[in-house]
């Protein structure tokens, strides 16, 4: 396929790698990665390109990705690139991507006023799109002409694959079309590329069902696996007693997701089949390390195991099923691991009521608050 297109990735990681240069290459475009990493640039460029390993059941099948180069987002290269670009894919995680906004917004501002730009965020990470809309607009408010702005629902598992020469490739569960809002580039090609894209009303629902529940799944394997010594996700989910805590887990936010999101029950059957696989390929397995960093983050308001608490209580479903997780979580500990040391500090002197009303930002006069706090101490009899 001719290219005709250009599409600057901002981000030479995982996503990037696996899912974001292959995409865009389908859909007929020349892509250039754009990284701070300079040794990742630096061995992408010396290749042209790099290998995406798809794991199927206990095998894996490479496939070559080549025709791409990487340079660094300050270069002349990258912005020279993007002044002609018709797509900028990020895939750089959330708390890289105010950082990538101001580079962004330095891109467009060099752009010939009113030519077509769409941005495109494969990020997963609340708020996002308005991170960028931000610094994109101006005093009123609006983008540049021309240019939309778009969070991208990613649900494809991908992990970086260190060789023993220095080269990193990607290893990848297989190809699912992430979720876009159909409105938001329906006056683009995008809306012709139905075979590479999900095209969905609402982009928000798809990733409130990947943060409240398979978000919530890792940190299930991660807080109850780390407590049983294990060292990666594939291990935990062996463990028939966490497979059971999560199985419980899933019935209340699966019957949530439902209910509020509109999700089918044949939907979320598939789609805790297909995590559950992932979750048991050794090839994709995670390091419980990276599962339960950042505890206090992870036990905020509105992220995977209050927020979904939250929204179980408000369509009645019972949040028993929190209480293993919650009570791990709030317990774990590890030195290298700041947040962790924090949370263990307040514990000890507040105790968990502390952390459910400074951590967690739940009120005691909340039904929630009284419930998950008697998970809590239910939990921590069946411990002793």
């Amino acid at each position: 396929m001719q290219n005709t297109q250009k599409c600057l990735v901002l981000g030479a990681g995982a996503t990037g790698k696996a899912m974001c240069a292959p995409l865009f290459q389908k859909m007929g475009c020349a892509v250039l990665f754009a990284d701070s990493d300079a040794a990742a640039c630096a061995d992408i460029a010396r290749r042209g390109g790099y290998i995406v390993e798809t794991a199927r059941g206990t095998g894996l099948t490479p496939k070559e990705v080549r025709g791409v180069s990487a340079v660094s987002p300050d270069s002349e290269a990258a912005a020279s690139f993007v002044r002609e670009a018709d797509y900028i894919a990020t895939a750089v995680g959330a708390e890289n991507l105010p950082g990538a906004a101001r580079c962004i917004a330095r891109w467009v501002a060099a752009r010939p006023a009113g030519r077509r730009l769409n941005i495109l965020l494969f990020e997963n990470g609340q708020g996002a799109a308005e991170t960028v809309r931000a610094r994109l607009a101006d005093a009123r408010g609006n983008l540049p002409e021309g240019v939309g702005v778009s969070l991208v629902s990613v649900e494809q598992v991908a992990k970086k694959l260190p060789r023993p020469d220095g080269r990193v490739d990607v290893v990848a569960e297989e190809f699912l079309p992430p979720a876009v809002n159909r409105r938001e580039v329906a006056d683009t090609p995008l809306a012709r590329e139905s075979e590479f894209l999900a095209l969905v009303d609402d982009v928000a629902r798809y990733d409130a069902r990947r943060l409240y529940v398979h978000t919530l799944a890792q940190a299930t394997l991660g807080y109850l696996g780390v407590r049983r010594g294990y060292r990666t996700s594939n291990e935990a989910a062996a463990d028939p007693g966490i497979l059971d805590a999560l199985l419980a887990l899933w019935d209340a936010v699966g019957e949530m997701a439902r209910l509020k999101y509109g999700f089918s029950e044949r939907e979320m059957d598939a789609y805790f089949a297909g995590r559950l696989e992932v979750y048991r390929n050794a090839a994709l397995a995670d390091p419980l390390t990276r599962l339960v960093r950042d505890p206090l983050r992870k036990l905020s308001r509105g992220e995977r195991i209050v927020g979904a608490a939250a929204l179980c209580r408000d369509y009645g479903i019972s949040t028993d099923a929190f209480a293993p997780l919650l009570y791990s979580a709030v317990n774990f500990f590890d030195f290298r691991d700041e947040q962790s040391i924090r949370l263990s500090i307040l514990k000890e002197r507040k105790g968990v009521e502390g952390v459910l009303k400074e951590v967690c930002g739940l009120d005691p006069a909340d039904g929630l608050y009284e419930s998950l706090l008697s998970g809590y101490i239910a939990q921590s009899y069946r411990r002793a």
